[in-house]
This record gives structure tokens, sequence and C-alpha cells, in this order.
């Protein structure tokens, strides 16, 4: 039950790709109730429906996921439910979705030039076969039916993080985050989500990689679940380093963090509850193949 690194695990890698294309098939993997959409497309409108979901109503800075706490244990609960999906679409129950590595490619002269991209790794998916369905409409900010082909624009804006922008984050914050428990917190969730920082480390990958990984409905691209396992692989290696250092905030914290409090329900489209709490031990579900190319841990 071991995450691995995409570019160094050619089964795994493989696997994934095999995976995610029969969960985006219709046929094969078909969303109950909504026609020609896929399982895989439902994971596209869990995320857009989470950014929406401003917390408090009243600002427009933190929602059920992102800047605040949750971002790390909801994405974590994302992941492994899309993870139970691919097991059983590629019949191994002991898959565990692959990481992509990216500060590793930072450190190439030409990112881009990274086999990543490779039409044998992610390039396919730029291909004429994988249709966006459900996009972000920059007008409205709505989701909407679509039918055409995954957009990206890797290296025209941002740059990938560097692993001592990383090494920094894991080895010197011992605080997981802090009031008001925003994109303005000092923390180490802030810092990897990428609101404050000189690296804006999960933010500056979006950035990177551009198109559709820039807009609400980035699940479209299968390099976000390989992107956000690479994020959850850094605070895996920063609760190794910091293991008394516990999940904030507690339940004593106002209802307007709803959402973020540690016994609170993750916003979810099943008819599951879990919080961030159950999320806290990624041990539960899986581990890394390594954590010390991150911090002085081991795994």
């Amino acid at each position: 039950m071991i995450r691995r690194n995409f570019l160094t695990d050619a089964d795994a890698a493989q696997r994934y790709i095999d995976g995610v294309r029969r969960l985006k098939d219709p046929a094969q993997s078909p969303w109950p109730g909504q026609d020609g959409l896929s399982v895989y497309d439902s994971f596209v409108f869990w995320h857009h429906q989470t950014m929406m979901l401003m917390t408090p109503p009243n600002q427009s800075d933190r929602n059920a996921a992102h800047s605040g706490p949750s971002f790390l244990p909801w994405h974590r609960y994302f992941l492994v439910t899309f993870e139970g999906l691919l097991r059983r679409a590629v019949n191994d129950d002991e898959f565990r979705i692959p990481y992509w590595d990216w500060s590793a490619d930072a450190e190439l002269d030409e990112p881009v030039t990274s086999s990543v991209w490779n039409n044998a790794n992610l390039g396919q998916f730029a291909g004429s076969d994988w249709r966006v369905r459900l996009e972000m409409n920059l007008r409205t900010g709505d989701l909407r039916r679509a039918d055409r082909s995954l957009q990206r624009s890797l290296g025209s804006t941002g740059r990938l993080p560097r692993r001592e922008d990383v090494r920094a984050v894991v080895r010197e914050q011992p605080a997981y985050d802090s009031p008001p428990f925003n994109s303005s917190s000092d923390g180490m969730r802030n810092l990897v989500e990428g609101w404050i920082g000189s690296a804006r480390i999960h933010n500056n990958v979006h950035v990177w990689i551009g198109g559709d990984m820039s807009l609400s409905s980035s699940p479209n691209d299968p390099i976000f679940f390989l992107h956000h396992c690479n994020v959850d692989r850094i605070w895996a290696a920063w609760q190794e380093r910091h293991p008394d250092s516990p999940y904030l905030p507690d339940m004593t914290s106002p209802e307007t963090l709803q959402f973020h409090r540690v016994d609170d329900a993750l916003y979810s489209i099943f008819n599951d509850t879990v919080t961030p709490r159950q999320m806290v031990d990624y041990k539960r579900y899986y581990e890394y193949d390594t954590l010390a190319d991150l911090a002085d841990v081991e795994t």
C-alpha cells in the first residue's frame, strides 16, 4: 500500500493512466443520473462545488477546502476516495496513486522537457480523445457542460517549487496553522498551500501548468491528482518531523470556521461523514516510498 514516484515506477504510472481512462469513460464508469458524464467527471464537480462554498458566506477568501486549515485533510480525503475507485478500475487492492515530484523537475534546465509530459505519460491527455465535459465559466464562475480537449500552458508563467523551498517549510515550521485561519495565516498549511512565502508551493504548480489547472475545475487534468499526492507527501513528511504538533483549529473555535475544525464534516457530495481528525493519520490508508528527500525522517 505504497504511493510511489510516477517517474520512477513504470508499473504504477501505467496503472494510473489505465485507471483514470476507465473512470473517465461514461460507458465503463457512468455517473448515475448524469447523462454522458462519468465517475471521473463527478470529481471535477465536487472540487468546483467545494471552491464555491465560502466559509462563512459573507467573505470571499476561505472556502470549504481552500485558504483554510482543511485544505490538506480535504484533499487527502479527495485523493483517498478517488484512489479507492482507481483500485477497483484496475482490479488491484494494493494500488495507490503515484506522486509527481515536481521539485525534481524544477532542477531541470527546461522543466517542460520532463518525461512526465511525454505522450507515453501525461502528455497523452492533451490529445483529442480526452474530453473536458465540465468546465468553469470564467465570466460567471459557474460550472457548465463542455466538449473540448484539455488545455495546458506549461511554463508560461509561475515556476515549479524547488526542493529546498519544501524542506525549509517541513523543517522550520512547527505549527500547522494559526488564526485567522485563512490565506493570511502563518503556519505550515498556508506556506504549503501557497498564499504566503516566496515559493507559493501548491499554487505555483497550478499556475505553472496553466490552462485547465488554473480553474476550479482543475481535476479535469489527470496531473491534478499526481500534484496533490505530492502536496500530501509534504504534509506527511511534516507530520513525521513534528509529531506533537496538532491539527488546528479545534472545536472550541467559532462556527464561522465550519468545515475546518477538527471534528467538522469535510464537504462531500457523497453520503459519508469524514472529519479532519480522521484524515490526520495517513498511514491508515497508505505510506510513501520515501519522505527522506523532504526532511530528516524515515518511512
